[in-house]
């Protein structure tokens, strides 16, 4: 009888630490994807701060009264601007007071444009006719880089993570570096503003929350 209630309570007691050693281990494998996650959202963010940083935001004019487009047209119209083209760069700002869609002219001088795009890469906008405002999207999944002389867009985030909400505030919205005697000196800023969904091999969806200001490294604004 003693042997039989030392073997129960020894299947028990064992049964109980492989329960608490199995969640341990589970909880330790959750966390290390989120950890590798989370990296995974700051290495491609960290280089959208660092293009904007080490070059320029595009506003794509010339002259101070001709949008000029993208170089040789081979960036996708989701960087186009807004305003009437050809339209006085007082008139028509590049930028709207929420975008999402982003001109780089990176260190290189050559012209990079980061939107939010689906699954398939292709620019998320509003409908035909609208401001291009949205940041959030049922359609919109990923951070898109399309840049002059590459053929195809780059989707920046990987495949376990979403781009829920993506979204650019851009100041000025004008292009600060025209001198036509009706600019305010304000040395070109991005805000960037981004929620993204992270999927486990446990199948949880768990949310990462981004935000950070960077500013220009281009500071030859004209003089008043």
């Amino acid at each position: 009888m003693e042997i039989l209630v030392s073997s129960v309570l020894f299947v028990i007691i064992s049964g109980s630490l492989l329960s608490l050693f199995n969640y341990v281990l589970k909880i330790n494998r959750r966390t290390e994807v989120l950890r590798q996650a989370s990296q995974g959202v700051r290495n491609f963010m960290e280089f959208l701060v660092k293009e904007i940083r080490n070059g320029q935001v595009d506003y794509y004019v010339a002259n101070g009264d001709t949008y000029i487009g993208a170089v040789n047209n081979s960036v996708t119209s989701a960087c186009v601007p807004p305003g009437t083209p050809g339209g006085a760069a007082d008139a028509d700002p590049t930028y709207t007071s929420r975008d999402n869609k982003l001109g780089i002219l990176n260190s290189e001088n050559i012209q990079e444009c980061f939107y939010y795009g689906d699954s398939n890469g292709v620019y998320v906008n509003s409908p035909p006719g609208s401001v291009p405002t949205i940041f959030a999207s049922p359609t919109g999944s990923t951070l898109v880089l399309e840049k002059t002389g590459v053929s195809s867009p780059q989707i920046l985030n990987p495949s376990n993570i979403v781009v829920d909400q993506l979204m650019f505030l851009i100041r000025p919205l004008k292009d600060p570096y025209i001198d036509d005697g009706g600019l305010v000196e304000v040395q070109p800023m991005v805000a960037i503003v981004a929620k993204f969904i992270v999927r486990l091999p446990t199948g949880e969806q768990l949310p990462i929350y981004y935000q950070t200001s960077v500013s220009t490294t281009k500071y030859d604004l004209p003089k008043e």
